[in-house]
């Protein structure tokens, strides 16, 4: 990772934002929506962005918000990269870098998941307390790789910060969101589990499986963020539901709009005790809203 691109994109994002980052955010498969009429931004195609690779999956916009959210700079990634893209660790976690190097404290990260916890339903959120990270990689193996980690021997207890998992449940409660705690399983991919791979991950602690978040959780945790990260659970392996891509985007799109409400209400509520939690105003009215 090249510390003059990291420099030149970090300063772009400062310059767009207004000055020190305070929050990031990645958008998952299908949520490049979610945040649009939101935050108070112009996107930034990737390409405009020092050192920062092009997403190539359907559903993964590889553009930037900056801008603010509830009086909060932030920069929100819409689309990622990925292992069975043929990204290495390093370009999967550019966007955790850059957000880090201009000042971000706190990352949200969310995705679109297969569940395997027998409890989920198709379009349910899981706050995800903890990982497996069954890739075989890692973004901290090799030379210190970069800027801002000065020890790779980190320390993944409490790797989801327990204060913004509480704001999330909280968020959630208010909004009658139906949210699971669970542990995110990240794979390689991109082919779907089968029924015995689905079997066996759960034997192993798995509520969801994906294939992201894990590196750039690490990642995060190395650079000294907090993180708080949702899945929504696009099928279910117990239900029998046919995975397909589209199908993934098409339930994202779906839930984009708990995803929103979960992001704003975290952003808005950074500093904010437990109770109460301020109330984060959608930028527009609709019928699912549910009054707090």
């Amino acid at each position: 990772m090249k510390r003059k691109k990291l420099d030149e994109a970090a300063d772009l994002l400062r310059e767009r934002a207004g000055g020190t980052l305070d929050a990031a955010i990645i958008l998952g498969s299908g949520f490049g929506g979610a945040l649009r009429d939101r935050v108070d931004a112009t996107p930034i195609p990737y390409k405009k962005i020092a050192g920062m690779p092009e997403p190539t999956v359907p559903g993964h916009a590889g553009e930037a918000l900056v801008g603010a959210l509830h009086g909060r700079r932030i920069v929100a990634f819409s689309g990622r990269f990925h292992l069975y893209e043929d990204y290495d660790p390093l370009e999967i976690v550019y966007p955790v870098a850059v957000a880090a190097h201009a000042g971000a404290k706190t990352i949200v990260l969310t995705n679109a998941a297969g569940g395997v916890n027998a409890a989920y339903d198709a379009g349910d959120l899981m706050l995800i307390v903890d990982q497996l990270n069954l890739t075989g990689r890692s973004p901290l193996v090799g030379k210190l790789p970069f800027p801002g980690v000065k020890d790779r021997f980190i320390d993944m207890v409490d790797a989801y910060d327990p204060n913004l998992c509480d704001l999330a449940r909280h968020i959630a409660a208010q909004y009658a969101i139906r949210m699971h705690d669970g542990i995110y399983a990240g794979l390689i991919g991109p082919a779907y589990e089968s029924p015995a791979e689905a079997r066996l991950w759960r034997s192993m602690g798995a509520d969801a499986l994906g294939a992201s978040t894990v590196l750039e959780t690490i990642a995060a945790r190395a650079l000294g963020l907090s993180v708080v990260g949702f899945s929504l659970i696009t099928n279910v392996h117990h239900a029998g539901d046919v995975a397909s891509h589209a199908a993934v985007i098409a339930a994202s799109q779906r839930g984009a709009s708990d995803v929103a409400r979960l992001i704003e209400g975290i952003v808005a509520n950074l500093d904010t005790p437990l109770p109460p939690v301020t109330e984060p105003t959608p930028a527009a009215p609709t019928e699912e809203s549910v009054p707090v």
